[in-house]
């Protein structure tokens, strides 16, 4: 958690999803314990609006242009104070700031890779939706987790499943 905030400052990677919109919604219930910090989506716009207005994050990223400069409009005209930004660079920057504490991985494919492994690198606590970056990732997901000293915790039930038949020391 920040210093001055005892909230937990969130990044939801795919916030338009299925795990993503049930990740805002423990948001929605807890208040006085998450802050959302920044949310990602790959094209719908409308949603990622409403939940802009609904969340105020400091970022929101679209993974292309065309959508991000849609949004960046609508934000604009509903006067939100959310600075839209879109490409992977960014993706990978929201994962990794300093003033995030928890970043929700819940983008489909190996797209969430990159995103993943800055958020390990950067020591997050990282809630890992997206089980391709452990497939495809593999060692190099595991060695930024370690390096970064991020805390990972799977959320997708076939790899919690494996997670938590682990012995405590393989975890």
């Amino acid at each position: 958690m920040t210093q001055q905030n005892s909230k937990q400052r969130l990044t939801v990677l795919g916030s338009t999803g299925s795990v993503g919109v049930s990740t805002l919604d423990v948001v929605a219930r807890h208040p006085e314990r998450f802050e959302v910090f920044a949310l990602s989506a790959a094209t719908q716009v409308d949603l990622m609006l409403a939940q802009c207005a609904r969340f105020r994050p400091q970022y929101a990223v679209m993974v292309s242009e065309p959508h991000a400069r849609l949004l960046a409009e609508k934000i604009q005209q509903n006067k939100l104070p959310v600075h839209v930004l879109w490409s992977s660079d960014a993706l990978e920057m929201i994962a990794s700031d300093d003033r995030v504490d928890v970043v929700m991985a819940a983008i489909v494919g190996a797209a969430g890779l990159a995103p993943c492994i800055a958020a390990a690198r950067a020591g997050k606590r990282l809630l890992l939706a997206n089980k391709e970056a452990l497939v495809v990732g593999g060692d190099v997901f595991m060695q930024a987790v370690a390096a970064g000293g991020a805390r990972l915790l799977p959320i997708d039930s076939e790899h919690s499943a494996i997670f938590q038949a682990l012995p405590e020391d393989a975890a």
